[in-house]
């Protein structure tokens, strides 16, 4: 096949940033309120993932729908946008994996993870701290390459957790009185042998810090095709169940939001940035005080975007979204067949 050029597209105007900031307004009141009621221990972190970056040069063979037909480093400069009209900042932004694009077959090409880094430099709030974990779309099966750690570390608008194992991208962090534990979830796999021992003795050695798991790839199903890819490893959720440190895990991939209480643990899967499975493109932000996520809040990405079921592009609703946690057992996707049933 001849290479396939990047989409054209409408360059973005002041209009559309200014649009975007102004969108801020209803997340803006609804974190101001949450804030009032918890008092000054509380913290906030955003989470924006499935960005799915292509680098600007032509692609050999068809890059896929949204390669086609999305800008998404468009998609992602407009999120930086809203998000830098908050007052104040999050305290951490983490980018929750399948940042760039072409890494199913492998690894991603080092020059997405490059455009990743210009859009971070360039639009990130000063300031605003960072996490990264990786996608499937940033690596798919195989042990990592140092060339694979030398273009995401260089992404990185400062330095990024050091990973334990140079096979896999992991790492554990401390926000707020929390422990934040990055995992690596390959394509089509469990946890490696390797990092699900160093999960399994991070959580023996502090079992009380109330903790924070991110991980690509959810545990739990939110209804669309996307959930026959979820991490279906048993071994690693046995371990996040049974450990009461654990108070929530949040997760991307599916580019569909869902939120589940499900025993004792907070379950979110955030929106993507790319483009919807179905519903809108978007970002998302938790509020959490001393030993609890609190709050949890979808902000969908002012202007159009693309409905990945329907084959369509669609205007947002500017509304942001307070996302309540269901209970999962109580949900027809929960299948007591496949993970526990009864309450700890």
């Amino acid at each position: 096949m001849s290479p396939t050029s990047l989409p054209h597209h409408r360059p973005q105007t002041p209009d559309d940033f200014a649009q975007a900031r102004a969108s801020i307004a209803p997340l803006q009141k609804a974190l101001d309120a949450c804030r009032a009621r918890r008092g000054a221990a509380s913290f906030t972190v955003a989470w924006m993932s499935d960005i799915h970056l292509h680098a600007p040069r032509p692609y050999d063979g068809d890059m896929g729908f949204y390669g086609n037909r999305v800008d998404c480093s468009a998609n992602f400069r407009l999120a930086l946008a809203e998000l830098a009209a908050l007052t104040p900042l999050p305290d951490l932004l983490v980018l929750g994996g399948d940042l760039a694009d072409g890494g199913c077959g492998g690894e991603a090409p080092g020059d997405e993870f490059a455009e990743l880094g210009r859009l971070l430099r360039a639009a990130l709030p000063p300031g605003l701290p960072t996490l990264a974990i990786s996608g499937n779309h940033d690596h798919a099966d195989r042990p990592l390459s140092a060339a694979w750690h030398r273009a995401w570390h260089a992404a990185a608008p400062h330095p990024w957790p050091v990973s334990p194992d140079s096979d896999d991208y992991y790492f554990a962090h401390r926000l707020g009185g929390w422990r934040i534990i990055g995992l690596d979830s390959r394509q089509n796999h469990p946890l490696s042998a390797p990092q699900r021992a160093w999960l399994a003795n991070e959580l023996v050695r502090d079992p009380a810090t109330p903790t924070l798991v991110l991980v690509h790839r959810p545990l739990l199903t939110v209804g669309n095709w996307v959930d026959d890819f979820r991490l279906q490893d048993r071994a690693t959720f046995d371990l996040l169940d049974a450990a009461p440190a654990v108070r929530a895990v949040w997760s991307g991939h599916t580019h569909l939001p869902r939120a589940w209480c499900y025993r004792g643990k907070k379950h979110v899967i955030f929106p993507a940035l790319a483009y919807g499975i179905p519903g809108p493109c978007g970002w998302g932000v938790g509020v959490f005080s001393r030993d609890r996520l609190e709050a949890l809040f979808v902000k969908p990405l002012a202007g159009p975007w693309f409905d990945g079921v329907a084959f369509t592009s669609r205007l947002s609703a500017r509304q942001v979204r307070r996302l309540p946690f269901r209970a999962y057992t109580a949900h027809p996707l929960y299948n007591p067949c496949l993970l526990p049933a009864d309450k700890r």
